[in-house]
């Protein structure tokens, strides 16, 4: 019935009325459809603009907080190398204005930066690691090192686990084998280093970071002698900031450098890296009678070698012979810079032909430090527009490789939506047709039984409902997840009221042609109640997909974890821009069902309160 009749809808007052019902309408509408879209939003952030809250985020639109989402992924952890080489002067990526101009267009500084990734190629692996890591295995390197063992054990974890003596559930939970290195750091040669260092190698070279001396350099005369004007007191000099502290490779000449180049060498420059010069048997042997005078000397150990030894028998008196015996002039390093001269030595043989292919003014060899920023910008723009798709459907594909590798939720999903669907479309349909067609004089009483259950919260019920399940010994299967929930009380209330609506007449004439009441139930109230079953399985569907707390208490076993549960151990083990995107995964289902079947619900609705 109409508000206002044909004549009253052009009066002023019906307009007023008709667009104030419109103006609640549309502002409900926005008041549901906001919140949503923020998740969508926030489902494709990470870290550094999780927070900005935005339907859109920037990076989409605006190169710069592309750049800046990108350098945080980049360097992580590892901020204040990044801050260094770019010289900038802030406590997160988030502050940064612009993107640092290097002049990348020029063909100088990309052939500086091309034969820079070139020299990275030939660098041992000690000396470099990967960019893209994180602790919690969501950032690209982890995606792809991931994807890398599942193609190359044919997603077969067993065979990984056996092969490795490990217990993973999914490659998902396999971290990269990366490691600081300390003064006392060995070379680490177990089977799982050596399985990533194979992956590493096909990465591309952009997608690595050299570990440079002058940044573990910096990082101890931070930790022990303070800032820049400290240093400057110290040694004379008038740097005018730290990132402009080149660390020597070889030892200098000056004596107050020379003081503090030997106590970083003696302290914290990893022995990995330095070689003893000259013939040191003697002192050796000397050393190893003094320090073990009930050991026999053999042939072996009474030579001194002239690198860290791997195997634990010399490995620590090496360690304390360097450190306290031998000279800080007979040590020589080996860096990632001094590799880099000397790579640039043998293909250009000059100085001043490394100055013309560059595009730079070094005045000596000891001045090159390598193009780590040009070369952050020049990736940058190089692969601007794929950076921005990987950030645009990371957290999604993230998730996608959760559900889809990580034990049989999907599956175990499935089978506890289709078991539910059916036990309530043949358990309630049939209840409320017993109760509708035969007049049974307690059919009131359970009625209200049914509604009774209606009265609690169903948190209630799982306590009783969790010990019967354990005493019939079905936890951890699909009866334990499907059984409790097969009958409900307001189902059953709506499908009686629904059935008594129903034309007697129909079932009259049926009852003369001879039917018997299962034929009349599947050939009468079934076609003629399509739409209020579409309402229940579309609630059973709903109750059994979004179902947490119980499938939480009752399938302990990771292998029968349904997607809800899984969801859940994912947004522990994650980050919060990671369960956004896996909150939008798993409303999808619901929604497009909804979608498909909305007029047959929307029917099931209006119907019976027309009748």
């Amino acid at each position: 019935m109409a508000l206002f009749g044909p004549c009253e809808q052009r009066t002023l007052t019906a307009r007023a009325v008709y667009a104030f019902i419109y103006t609640v309408l549309i502002v409900g509408s926005v008041t549901m459809i906001y919140p949503f879209l923020l998740m969508l939003g926030a489902s494709i952030t990470t870290d550094t603009d999780f927070d900005d809250w935005r339907v859109i985020p920037a990076y989409l639109r605006d190169d710069t907080a592309l750049f800046r989402k990108w350098m945080n992924d980049r360097y992580g952890t590892d901020f204040n190398i990044a801050r260094r080489i770019h010289r900038l002067d802030i406590t997160n990526f988030r502050f940064l204005e612009k993107i640092p101009d290097y002049h990348v267009n020029d063909p100088r500084v990309q052939q500086r930066v091309e034969d820079w990734l070139q020299c990275v190629k030939t660098l041992p692996d000690e000396w470099v690691k990967a960019h893209f890591i994180d602790d919690k295995r969501t950032r690209l390197t982890n995606q792809r090192y991931a994807r890398w063992l599942i193609r190359r054990y044919e997603n077969n974890i067993e065979a990984f686990n056996q092969r490795y003596g490990t217990v993973y559930s999914s490659f998902t939970e396999v971290a990269p084998f990366e490691y600081d290195l300390t003064h006392k750091s060995r070379r680490e040669t177990s089977p799982l280093r050596e399985l990533y260092l194979e992956f590493r190698r096909t990465l591309p070279a952009h997608d690595l970071m050299a570990i440079l001396a002058t940044d573990g350099f910096l990082a101890w005369v931070e930790r022990h002698i303070g800032g820049v004007e400290e240093l400057n007191a110290l040694l004379g000099t008038n740097y005018k900031s730290l990132n402009d502290v080149l660390f020597p490779t070889q030892r200098p000449q000056e004596p107050r450098w020379q003081k503090l180049w030997d106590r970083y060498v003696r302290e914290r420059f990893p022995l990995l890296f330095v070689r003893v010069e000259g013939n040191w048997d003697a002192q050796w042997q000397s050393f190893l009678r003094e320090r073990h005078p009930h050991r026999d000397i053999d042939a072996k150990l009474s030579r001194f070698p002239a690198t860290l030894p791997q195997d634990d028998l010399r490995f620590a008196d090496w360690v304390l012979f360097v450190d306290t015996v031998v000279p800080p002039e007979a040590k020589r390093l080996t860096t990632v810079e001094g590799h880099w001269r000397e790579w640039l030595r043998k293909k250009y043989r000059t100085l001043q032909a490394v100055n013309a292919a560059h595009g730079t003014s070094w005045k000596s060899w000891d001045e090159i430090a390598p193009p780590r920023a040009e070369t952050d910008v020049l990736t940058f723009w190089r692969n601007r527009d794929e950076i921005r798709r990987e950030f645009l459907t990371r957290n999604y594909r993230l998730v996608l490789d959760y559900i889809l590798f990580h034990g049989r939720a999907l599956w175990n999903t499935f089978v506890l939506v289709l078991m539910t669907v059916l036990g309530h479309l043949t358990v309630q349909p049939l209840a409320a047709y017993g109760l509708s067609r035969f007049n049974l004089p307690y059919a009131h009483k359970i009625l209200l039984a049914l509604l009774a259950t209606m009265a609690f919260p169903a948190e209630v019920a799982m306590i009783p409902n969790f010990l019967l399940i354990k005493e019939l010994g079905l936890l951890n299967t699909y009866w334990a997840l499907v059984l409790p929930g097969l009958a409900s009380g307001m189902g059953i209330f709506l499908l009686k009221g629904y059935f008594d609506s129903l034309p007697q007449e129909l079932y009259e004439a049926a009852m003369l042609d001879g039917a018997g009441e299962l034929r009349m139930f599947w050939n009468i109230t079934v076609p003629l109640s399509m739409p209020i079953l579409a309402v229940i399985a579309l609630s059973a569907f709903t109750s059994a997909y979004g179902g947490f707390m119980w499938a939480f208490l009752v399938v302990q076993k990771p292998e029968m974890w349904t997607m809800m549960v899984l969801l859940w151990q994912l947004g522990r083990d994650s980050y919060p821009w990671v369960w956004m995107a896996s909150l939008v995964i798993a409303a999808l289902p619901t929604l497009l069902v909804f979608i498909f079947a909305q007029k047959i619900i929307l029917r099931g609705i209006i119907v019976p309160t027309m009748k």
